[in-house]
């Protein structure tokens, strides 16, 4: 079992299920967020994971799915997220529109207010981060060091 499998299960894995236990919780969302985001960390270290970030965020299977995660996970633990910083179009409509609502130009931390005032609703978040997962097993498959799950793919999820 190579490291982002071991990350994957004994991290994230636990993390998305607190939040399939606690469905209405930002709380929880954010934790499995932050969880299933910092995976990337295990692909490339001790190298910075800059470029699999741009990768992931643009891939044609997962690319809007592992976006979502990566904007929820910044602006859990930073109060902003990156994709925010960005000037607003009021004439487009916005991947931070969707996901943050009503917050879209505010710095206000991640709550159950911001996800529940038209930004993405907790239940479909599961169901994103679910597909992130699932994602990063399939990459972490790709690697030299990697073991398959029984089955081929992982029962948590």
């Amino acid at each position: 079992m190579n490291a982002p499998q071991r990350y994957l299960k004994d991290v994230a894995e636990p993390a998305f299920l607190d939040f399939q236990r606690n469905p209405t919780s930002a709380r929880h969302a954010g934790q499995a967020c932050v969880a299933v985001y910092h995976a990337i960390d295990r692909f490339k270290y001790p190298k910075k994971s800059g470029n699999l970030r741009e990768d992931w965020r643009n891939h044609k299977d997962c690319g809007g799915m592992f976006r979502i995660v990566d904007m929820i996970a910044h602006k859990y633990k930073h109060a902003v997220s990156g994709d925010e910083k960005e000037p607003i179009d009021a004439r487009k409509l916005t991947l931070r529109g969707l996901v943050f609502g009503k917050e879209v130009g505010g710095t206000s931390g991640f709550n159950a207010t911001d996800l529940g005032e038209g930004g993405i609703d907790l239940h479909n978040l599961q169901f994103v981060i679910r597909d992130v997962i699932q994602f990063l097993h399939q990459e972490a498959l790709k690697l030299p060091d990697a073991t398959p799950d029984e089955g081929g793919n992982n029962p948590h999820v």
